[in-house]
This record gives C-alpha cells, sequence and structure tokens, in this order.
C-alpha cells in the first residue's frame, strides 16, 4: 500500500510546475509591459525633446560644441563636418535659455518637427519619425530623425567661376540648376523694352546651415566677394580689374551727382536722361527722395559716400549700391536725405556706362 507522502508528492509536482509556469509567465507579461511602456515613455516627443536639449546644453557647457547630437542626429550637408556644425550650433546656444516648440503645419520630412530656441529665437529643426504603430496598447513610438539649421542658402554664379561658402568651394554636389538670370535682373529682364543682354547663371543650393557664410568667387588669380542680392540669395559675378573699377567709380559720382540735383531741381530732365540707357524702366522710381520738385534752396552738398556691392555680371553690365548724404540748405534750416541706391550700369556702343536699371533701397 502506497504512502501517502508519496502521493502527495506525485500529486503536488504539477501543481509545483503550473505555479512556476504561472510565475513565468507573469514575469514575462510584466516584462513585456514594463519594457513596452518604458519604450513608449522614451518615444514621447516631450520626453524626446527634452532629452535632446538636456544633452545639447550638457555638451555646450562641457565641450564647448554640439558635434555628438549632430553625430548622431545631424542631417548630411555635403561638405560641412558635423565638428564644423556642431561649433556653429554651439555658437547659437551659448549662455542661452534653451527651449523647443512644435512647428505647427509641418509638410517636410518626418512625422512631425521642433523648432529648438535659444532665448526664445528659432536656432535649429528637429525633425521626429514614427518608428513603430500598433505596439504596446497600439501605442506610437517616434524617434529623432534629424537636426539642422535655420538657414537655406542660394548662390547664383557666373559660369565658370569656382565658388566658395565660407571655405567650402561648391562642386557638382551643391548645383542644382544652370542657364537661370540672377534674382536681382529678372525685373530687367521682364522688362518687356529692355535690350540690354541678361546674363544666365549656375544656381547651387545649401540647405539646413546654422549660418549664413561669406561668399567669394575665384577667377584664375583673381577674385571677387559675393553680394547678397536678398537675406538668403548671394550674386557671384566675374571678378574686376581695378582700371575698370575706377572707371565705372568716376562714372557712378557723376551719375549720383547728377540723379540728385535732378531731384532737387538744380538739373532738368533733359540734362539728366543722357545718363540712362534710352529703353531704361527708371523714369517713374525717379523721384522718389522727400525733395520738392520746386523746393527754394541756397546750396546743396554731398557728404559720407561710399560704394558697396560691386557685381560684375557681364564685361558690358555691372550693379553697385551708393549710399550718401544729399543736404539741402535753404529756407533757413539745413536738411539730410539719407540716400541709397544701386545701379545696374550698362556699356553701350559710344563706351559710356549708362543706367539700364536704377533701384532707391
Amino acid at each position: 500500500m502506497m504512502s501517502n507522502k508519496w502521493i502527495s508528492g506525485r500529486l503536488g509536482r504539477p501543481y509545483t510546475i503550473f505555479a512556476l509556469l504561472l510565475l513565468l509567465m507573469t514575469l514575462a507579461i510584466w516584462l513585456y509591459f514594463w519594457t513596452g511602456l518604458a519604450s513608449y515613455e522614451a518615444g514621447i516627443p516631450k520626453n524626446l525633446m527634452d532629452h535632446l536639449v538636456q544633452s545639447m546644453e550638457k555638451e555646450v557647457l562641457e565641450e564647448g560644441s554640439c558635434v555628438d547630437v549632430l553625430v548622431k542626429y545631424g542631417k548630411d550637408i555635403p561638405g560641412l563636418s558635423a565638428q564644423e556644425n556642431g561649433i556653429l550650433l554651439a555658437n547659437l546656444l551659448r549662455d542661452k535659455e534653451v527651449t523647443y516648440r512644435k512647428i505647427t503645419g509641418w509638410n517636410g520630412s518626418g512625422d512631425m518637427a521642433y523648432h529648438i530656441l535659444a532665448d526664445g529665437e528659432e536656432a535649429a529643426i528637429v525633425t521626429l519619425l514614427a518608428k513603430e504603430r500598433g505596439g504596446v496598447l497600439g501605442l506610437a513610438l517616434y524617434k529623432v530623425d534629424s537636426l539642422y539649421g535655420m538657414q537655406d542658402l542660394t548662390v547664383m554664379a557666373a559660369p565658370k567661376v569656382q565658388v566658395y561658402a565660407g571655405d567650402l568651394l561648391l562642386t557638382g554636389e551643391h548645383l542644382t540648376d544652370r542657364d537661370k538670370v540672377p534674382e536681382d535682373l529678372r525685373g530687367l529682364a521682364d522688362f518687356p523694352e529692355n535690350e540690354v543682354e541678361i546674363p544666365k547663371y549656375s544656381i547651387y543650393t545649401l540647405e539646413g546651415l546654422f549660418w549664413v557664410p561669406p561668399i567669394r568667387g575665384v577667377d584664375g588669380a583673381r577674385s571677387t566677394d559675393g553680394v547678397y542680392v536678398a537675406p538668403n540669395c548671394a550674386v557671384v559675378g566675374l571678378p574686376l580689374d581695378a582700371e575698370l573699377m575706377e572707371d565705372v567709380e568716376e562714372r557712378a559720382v557723376t551719375i549720383t551727382h547728377k540723379y540728385s540735383h535732378y531731384m532737387s531741381d538744380d538739373l532738368g530732365w533733359s540734362g539728366f536722361k543722357g545718363y540712362l540707357v534710352d529703353t531704361a524702366p527708371v523714369y517713374d522710381r525717379l523721384r522718389t527722395l522727400e525733395v520738392n520738385w520746386y523746393t527754394l534752396h541756397d546750396s546743396n552738398r554731398f557728404e559720407n559716400m561710399q560704394i558697396l556691392d560691386w557685381i560684375m555680371y557681364t564685361d558690358h553690365l555691372i550693379s553697385l549700391r551708393m549710399t550718401y548724404d544729399y543736404i539741402i540748405v535753404g529756407q533757413g534750416k539745413v536738411t539730410t536725405y539719407d540716400t541709397d541706391l544701386t545701379y545696374y550700369l550698362a556699356l553701350e556702343s559710344d563706351g559710356k556706362w549708362r543706367i539700364a536699371e536704377m533701384i532707391v533701397n
């Protein structure tokens, strides 16, 4: 006859195994939910952004750069390394309160995006990507997809001129178009009566920059500075030689004097129109200074005259910017007109440079 102890042992063994299996299943389920919820917590956009901001602040403070963050998340910009961009980003964030703000209506890459703010100013863009849907409890998990700067740059350059953005030589990686009219010549090009030949330039594009670099062009041994004709659009023309610049400068000063005297009625239209190309679309824009047509005055003079932003589009089309103070003395007072003009000068068949277009800035 079997003992009670033996029977009890035989019956208790399945219960022990069952209990162990139940415990293991409970642990597995608990681990699943714990891991899933931990992953979800880490994948919540707010938590992702909090962690990213903390990482950037720590790296700026300890390393003086954001290299590690950009190595991990930085958007690839041909020719610009994470080391270079890390220093630039750190300069934007240093000694400032770093926060973030969601971008509403985002339609770029990624599923959502945030601005990184430095003292409330937009310094960078972060995009998030939904890496998993239908996970734990059907919750979506996110990851940081990319981190890049706010600045996009377009450079319009004369053919055969090597273009540099800072120290970066722009190459075929950055070339996005050819044979385009430069941004600031489009108004003249679209003018129906224009007879001045308009050049076509190559277009280079850089996106996601943390700064807007100086632009220059090199043609052999000569170089020229690029001119920003819009906040994020620079034009690089042909290098000018010193003799040509001297001739054009002298002509520009003469034109400036004639224009200002015309504006203050010290010179009639017939005395000024000889300095304009016959088809120039400028007449309606000429009288834009605050000088009355028949202002009585005793004298006038020019002060603080500067010539800036030279662009030689072709050997027969040059633009430059004139800034000066035009001072009118009369009627018991002295009035200073702070003047800022951009000339587009065309070389005509008689060897004279004349205004093809003029803009009052």
